[in-house]
């Protein structure tokens, strides 16, 4: 079997971590915590566009400055909280231990990402990582899943034995569809409400890879 995870919010809580550094941030400016919900608004779960996320905390702490160096304190923020969803690792590690290999298809900052990566313990438990900051194209190009397959020498690989799995769906449900292969949704106790829907749903990534399971 061939896993390719999403990292954010499918193997390690960006979304927390992100929230953690933004309410501490707008607390050290003084600010109410109300003004936690319109910063994670502008966020809209990682996907907005970086810039516009700083502008929003800038105007938010009543800052001022460049928009540059905000983003890069946002990221240190975020790296400075994330953590890998629980025994997260040890799945990954028994995966595997069954001979199994896995690759990482991750959209963002080369150096942000693998450093995610590395600081959730987890850099030595996958066989490759395609970053779409360094690859030049992002999920859900079927490219990137394209990528992965060939860093993990699996380019003929059958394509109902590759699973992609996440939490985004217009992301990772969507390169999964766009590449052939299997997908599974980690949905966080939502309810799928897209097109194209996913093979497998389950609450938590374990979840997912659970079900993976049975159906082999």
């Amino acid at each position: 079997m061939i896993w390719l995870f999403d990292l954010d919010n499918t193997l390690v809580d960006r979304d927390g971590a992100f929230r953690d550094w933004a309410a501490k941030t707008l607390a050290d400016a003084g600010r109410p915590a109300s003004a936690l919900a319109e910063v994670l608004r502008a966020d809209a779960g990682g996907f907005a566009p970086k810039p516009l996320v700083a502008q929003a905390i800038l105007d938010a702490t009543g800052r001022t400055g460049p928009v540059a160096e905000m983003i890069e304190e946002m990221r240190a923020g975020i790296r400075a909280h994330v953590v890998a969803y629980p025994d997260v690792a040890g799945l990954l590690a028994g995966l595997r231990a069954a001979g199994d290999r896995i690759g990482i298809v991750t959209n963002g900052d080369g150096t942000h990402q693998r450093a995610k990566l590395g600081l959730a313990g987890l850099t030595t438990l996958v066989d490759a990582v395609v970053v779409s900051g360094e690859v030049g194209f992002a999920k859900p190009d079927p490219r990137t899943v394209r990528a992965a397959l060939g860093l993990l020498g699996a380019e003929d690989a059958d394509p109902s034995t590759v699973w992609m799995i996440g939490d985004a769906a217009h992301a990772d449900v969507a390169v999964g569809h766009a590449s052939g292969v299997r997908t599974g949704w980690v949905s966080h106790g939502r309810t799928w409400s897209g097109e194209g829907e996913p093979d497998v749903v389950g609450k938590t990534t374990h979840d997912v890879v659970a079900q993976v399971q049975a159906r082999a």
